[in-house]
């Protein structure tokens, strides 16, 4: 569906599975999701739970104020507006046992995508985790590691560039997949994605779930669990915008 300079692994299958290991390899060289300090930045730095249940907002960016950082995000079970806190100095990773953890997906949207950007949750310039998608993906399009964004947010190796992402959680009151910790999922659309898939966005489990069993988006792990508290709209509102230097 997009042109790009490189060749396709021989099967969609195989490339997934390639990107998935590399997003578990700390050793191997995922920046992104191995350091909190700037310019290598963490996904799950800003990333937990608010139950609100208003109508989704169209916040974009995380804000800071005093030692806690705040974002917007999407309950799942129904597309309403949550945010999410986190203390700056919360212990990181978390240490909770896998079977204690509920996932957190990040839907990433190409810079094709019709999607708006003020709409989505995160962009490059307003928030401090994935600004990149930490590999090379032919739907994104494959930037060269010596390009300034994947050296400032990937460590100098190859990545795509992306318009931004949503933060997908499950909530109590909604009876989502709720807990203390949570396990951060890459979400990102294959070859195989139409037009109308990539241009829309994805705001419901129900809507994830049914474009992974089509193959057109597939779910990444990463290595990153972080641990959550609740907060307000109000919250959000009193925090100071993130401003990201982004080439």
């Amino acid at each position: 569906m997009f042109e790009v300079p490189c060749e396709e692994p021989e099967s969609e299958a195989l490339m997934l599975d390639e990107q998935a290991q590399q997003i578990k390899n700390q050793g191997g060289g995922c920046p992104l999701l191995q350091s909190r300090n700037f310019p290598c930045l963490a996904i799950a730095l800003g990333l937990v739970a608010l139950l609100c249940t208003n109508a989704m907002g169209q916040e974009s960016g995380q804000r800071t104020y005093g030692k806690v950082s705040v974002e917007p995000a999407i309950d799942y079970s129904n597309g309403s507006a949550v945010y999410l806190l986190t203390p700056t100095k919360a212990p990181f990773p978390s240490k909770a046992n896998p079977v204690a953890t509920a996932p957190l997906y990040l839907p990433l949207y190409p810079l094709t995508s019709t999607v708006v950007a003020d709409e989505l949750n995160c962009q490059p310039t307003n928030c401090d985790h994935v600004n990149v998608l930490p590999f090379p993906s032919p739907v994104y399009g494959v930037l060269p590691g010596t390009d300034q964004r994947c050296v400032d947010f990937n460590g100098g190796q190859p990545c795509s560039a992306v318009k931004g992402h949503d933060h997908l959680v499950g909530a109590a009151k909604t009876k989502g997949d709720f807990n203390v910790a949570w396990a951060v999922k890459l979400v990102v659309f294959t070859p195989t994605a139409t037009a109308s898939e990539i241009n829309t966005r994805i705001t419901t489990l129900n809507q994830l779930n049914a474009l992974v069993a089509t193959g057109h988006a597939a779910v990444l792990d990463t290595p990153v669990t972080f641990n959550c508290s609740i907060t307000s709209e109000r919250t959000y509102e009193l925090g100071t915008p993130v401003v990201i230097p982004f080439p």
